[in-house]
């Protein structure tokens, strides 16, 4: 079971600049030691540059504080996050990734790139790397970082976001999507505006414990959402399955072949409902035999998706 505790984040005061100095001695001072840059009146500086009411976020776990944020605009453009500390008893956790999902999803959602500046060293820039970061330039003592704004996408609805989490979670269950969509989903519905304690703990889920904690992080958060868990093996997950590969279709995950493949694979023409999908994964097989075009085939494999999703619409 995932040991990440229930946390938030709250608008810092003035009297929490005190407690975040001290918090960032703790955790920075064995590096910047090992730097030859350790100066604990430069380092109160600093974070008193930075601070700012505005900008910075107090982290609270079960109402105690436990560390800060800061993420200000740019000078360059975005977001420049920095003051990123979490207290040592909390470390190991999976909390800090928590957060820095939750402020990456923000800064997506507005379509801006982010930066910050970590030191040389740092166990911190391979946490970074692994959320889509890279190296822009560094010095004997700083790591300069910057993560690309997104594509432009469309805003995805609150009730755009439970239908993707629902079907991801679907084919999660019957082995025929990774764990890390369903986390991706969950954060997804976070940043749509779903919220709640146990759909939180699932879009912090770590991409590499998915396959053991997702088994019980994924029942309590559907039913939070007001979705329902589709045991693998039962006529509810084939169905949910079913209509899950056509919505990716209809996302344009998958191609019109690759949805047919997908259904034909793996119901063959047992389950009616997926039948006339997998006649039409027969029919690419003979289009240079056959009267009918590709583009004919493929306008049928969108009837067919379309139809499936209104049939056997999300809970």
């Amino acid at each position: 079971m995932s040991s990440l505790p229930a946390w938030t984040l709250v608008p810092a005061a003035f009297d929490d600049l005190e407690r975040i100095t001290d918090l960032k001695d703790q955790v920075m001072r064995a590096d910047l030691e090992r730097l030859g840059r350790w100066d604990p009146d430069r380092s109160r500086r600093r974070v008193a540059d930075s601070f700012s009411t505005r900008w910075t976020s107090v982290l609270l776990v079960e109402g105690a504080f436990a560390g800060s944020v800061t993420v200000r605009p740019d000078e360059q453009g975005g977001r420049h996050l920095e003051l990123f500390y979490l207290a040592p008893r909390l470390q190991g956790r999976g909390l800090g990734t928590a957060v820095l999902r939750r402020l990456l999803a923000e800064a997506d959602a507005a379509g801006e790139p982010v930066r910050l500046v970590v030191l040389r060293g740092s166990a911190a820039q391979r946490l970074y790397e692994r959320h889509g970061f890279t190296v822009v330039h560094e010095d004997p003592i700083d790591v300069h970082m910057h993560r690309p704004a997104p594509e432009p996408t469309p805003a995805t609805t609150p009730e755009q976001a439970r239908t993707r989490l629902q079907d991801r979670a679907a084919l999660w269950s019957t082995d025929a999507a990774a764990g890390r969509t369903v986390i991706d989903a969950a954060c997804e519905a976070l940043v749509a505006g779903l919220d709640g304690p146990a759909l939180r703990e699932l879009a912090a889920c770590p991409y590499g414990e998915a396959a053991t904690e997702l088994h019980a992080l994924l029942p309590p958060a559907l039913a939070e959402q007001g979705l329902v868990f589709h045991p693998s093996g039962s006529t509810s997950a084939t169905e949910a399955v079913l209509r899950a590969l056509a919505a990716r279709f209809l996302d344009e995950e998958l191609t019109p072949r690759e949805l047919t493949r997908a259904v034909h694979q793996r119901f063959g023409h047992r389950l009616e409902a997926a039948d006339p999908l997998s006649c039409l994964d027969d029919e690419y097989d003979i289009l240079d035999h056959g009267t009918r075009t590709r583009e004919e085939v493929d306008a049928d494999v969108l009837a067919e998706a379309r139809l499936l999703t209104e049939v056997h619409p999300g809970p």
